[in-house]
Parts: structure tokens; C-alpha cells; sequence
């Protein structure tokens, strides 16, 4: 397989290979528990096989610190200027780049499979030999069935109300109980977002005096070096959002990580601080011809733990 034809999609050979010998099985693999299974159940769904996507960048040079602005680098330091809040934008569409680039070809094995949609999706990132980051996104890819055989013994099997499946594969990090709650609730899964943003702030005169005083107060750079990058990672979630025609997203995790470099031409006292925020969610829509009044809906499913070593009366 050439390589150009990995980023238009084409899965590599192995990956074409596993989801065609497991189609053809009578079946499947997951990562869903007991719970999570039979929820789906309820609903319609079933799951036909684990799926993942990845992709491996390489981490080339994309500092722009120390330097991006006379005002806001060295010179800021000596005559106390207040130094900028500066935006990093190689790295941010490195990282977006990437992971649509994984989830994209964990929709062609769920595709594959023939599902509809991906549940419990887990992104991960690690490192990949020096510069190199592996992005991976692992969920279990499920399918809408013509019928639910999940109720009482003897009970003529019934139509999930979400039979017909969705208009297109969606991916999603909700657990099964929670995919069952929000279909019981009139909502869809559209696609697993995230937002990204990253900032940098060169440590300035004004900075350093802060962080080396005795009193009490706030270091007002690094308050707005946090404040932008969590802006950058809410609009940057919003506009994924809308990408894929969702109406609203339910969020999973917030992520702020802050770290200091070292300028390379500055001496031993000149730093910038770079912070990177990361908001994962997963978008939704109404199902269509739905009725609205909540008093219609199907009533949520009650899970019990059956346990026999456990006392009901002490839980």
C-alpha cells in the first residue's frame, strides 16, 4: 500500500485484514462490561467488535518563545514591560490534526464492521522512539438491531427504539449505561470533540519579582497565561462542535498542564511558561421524530448488582 494513501483514509493492510476476519466470525470482541452490555441491549444495539485508529506524528520545532516580540521578549526583562500572552498554533494544529486523523480511522474499522457508532472511545497519547507521538483512540463499534431479544423469557422479541441506527457512524467516550440514558432521553451521539489550546508567556521583570516575593498576591501573568489557553481550548471545543452538527456537547475531562522553558539566548534567570488545555466531550443532536413530552419517554432501566455475598440491607 502506498503510503500517500494512508491520509485519505485507506486503513493499513493488517488493520483491512483483522476487521474483514472478524466480520466474517460469528463473534465479536468488546470492552464492555455486563452492565454496559446489557444497557445497549435494552435499546436496540449490540456490539459487533473492538475497534481502534492511530497515528504517529513527529514532533518537529515549534517553540516560539524567548524572542517572539521585542517588546515581549528580553527587553521586557531589562525595562519591565509587561511581556504578552502569545498564541502557539504549529502545535495546537499538530495535536488537532492528529487526533482527527486517529479517530477518523477508528470510524473506518467500526465501517467496517458494518456498526453504526463507536462507544467507550479512550484517546491516549505516548511516546513514539525521540520526537515521536503516538495518538490512539480504542472504543468498542456497535449496530443497531432489527430487534431487542433482552426482555423476560418467553416475551416476543420487541423493537429497540432506536432500531434503524444512526445516519452515520458517530464516535463517543460514553459508557454504555450512559449511551442507553441520553437515546431513552431523545439524544444522539454525534462524535467525540475536543478542544486544544496553548499559550505562551515569556517570564518578564514583573513576573519574576512576584514569584521571588515574601507577600502574598497574585502572580497576574500566569493568571492570564491560564485564562487564555482555557479560552483557546473552549473556543476551540466550540467550533469542533459545530463541525459535526451537534447542539450541545457533555463534557468528560479538563486538562491544564503548565511548564516552564528555558530560553536559549537569555542566560539562567529567562524563561517563558507554556500552558496547554485540553476539554474532551462528545457532541449531540435530538433523534429525529422523537416525541418531546418527557412523560412519553421510555421510562430509564433499572440495573440491580447481584451479589450474594454482600447484605441488600447494608448497601
Amino acid at each position: 500500500m502506498p503510503p500517500r494513501s494512508r491520509p485519505a483514509g485507506r486503513l493499513p493492510l493488517s488493520a483491512q485484514w483483522r476487521i474483514s476476519s472478524q466480520r466474517q466470525s460469528s463473534t465479536f470482541t468488546s470492552g464492555l462490561s455486563v452492565d454496559e452490555f446489557a444497557a445497549l441491549r435494552s435499546i436496540g444495539f449490540t456490539a459487533v467488535g473492538q475497534v481502534m485508529g492511530s497515528a504517529v506524528y513527529n514532533i518537529g520545532w515549534s517553540y516560539t518563545g524567548c524572542g517572539y516580540g521585542w517588546r515581549g521578549g528580553m527587553f521586557a526583562t531589562w525595562a519591565g514591560g509587561p511581556a504578552p500572552v502569545v498564541d502557539v498554533p504549529a502545535t495546537r494544529q499538530l495535536i488537532e490534526q492528529a487526533r482527527h486523523r486517529a479517530l477518523h480511522r477508528l470510524r473506518q474499522e467500526c465501517l467496517g464492521l458494518g456498526g453504526d457508532g463507536v462507544v467507550g472511545v479512550r484517546l491516549t497519547v505516548g511516546s513514539f522512539y525521540g520526537n515521536g507521538l503516538e495518538f490512539m483512540a480504542t472504543g468498542t463499534a456497535i449496530r443497531a438491531v432489527s430487534d431487542d431479544r433482552s426482555g423476560p423469557p418467553g416475551e416476543a422479541p420487541r423493537a429497540g427504539p432506536v432500531a434503524s441506527g444512526p445516519p452515520q457512524p458517530f464516535t463517543s467516550d460514553l459508557t454504555g449505561q450512559d449511551f442507553a440514558k441520553l437515546v431513552r432521553a431523545g439524544w444522539l451521539p454525534v462524535a467525540l470533540v475536543m478542544g486544544v489550546g496553548i499559550a505562551l508567556r515569556h517570564d518578564d521583570w514583573i513576573q519574576m519579582s512576584q514569584q521571588r516575593s515574601w507577600f502574598n498576591q497574585e502572580l497576574a501573568g500566569s493568571t492570564q497565561l491560564v485564562h487564555a489557553a482555557r479560552a483557546s481550548a473552549r473556543a476551540s471545543l466550540d467550533a469542533d462542535v459545530r463541525r459535526h452538527g451537534g447542539y450541545g456537547v457533555v463534557l468528560r475531562d479538563t486538562v491544564l498542564n503548565v511548564f516552564e522553558v528555558r530560553c536559549q539566548n537569555g542566560g539562567d534567570d529567562a524563561h517563558d511558561h507554556m500552558a496547554d488545555a485540553f476539554v474532551f466531550g462528545t457532541a449531540l443532536v435530538p433523534l429525529p421524530d422523537r416525541d418531546t413530552d418527557p412523560a412519553a419517554r421510555t421510562a430509564p432501566l433499572t440495573m440491580l448488582r447481584l451479589n450474594r455475598g454482600a447484605d441488600w440491607r447494608t448497601r
